[in-house]
């Protein structure tokens, strides 16, 4: 199914919720699995657009899935990053507006997302350490 920009505003929004209830239950550096359910999700929308970039994002979130299957924090973390200076990257060129949202364009959506996913890497980074 390909995503409108309603579809896919009103995506994002739940996925940014339910990305901020996981990362603010302080148990996701311990247990990631939460995010299973989110990147499953996403992943056959992108890998059914008709974007390279999408199709990307969809590896990804492949890679991230098997990091969190694989207990790789390192891993997930440096990919968590990745993907929200990519967001926020996306987010600058983003002006559409789409929903009903009291922040309603995507671009803010994509904002938001870069934001958390950048804190739950910095999250995990804590919980994993300094490298020796």
């Amino acid at each position: 199914m390909a995503l409108s920009s309603d579809n896919l505003n009103d995506h994002l929004y739940s996925t940014n919720l339910a990305l901020g209830d996981l990362f603010n239950n302080h148990t996701f550096a311990h247990d990631p699995s939460g995010l299973l359910p989110i990147i499953d999700s996403w992943t056959p929308q992108l890998q059914n657009s008709h974007s390279a970039v999408l199709h990307t994002a969809a590896a990804d979130l492949g890679q991230l899935k098997g990091y969190v299957q694989n207990g790789d924090r390192a891993g997930l973390s440096a990919l968590l990053q990745h993907l929200g200076e990519q967001a926020s990257k996306a987010a600058s060129n983003t002006h559409d507006l789409a929903g009903n949202h009291l922040h309603n364009g995507i671009g803010d959506q994509l904002r938001h997302l870069g934001q958390l996913l950048i804190m739950a890497s910095g999250n995990l980074k804590s919980y994993i350490g300094p490298r020796v």
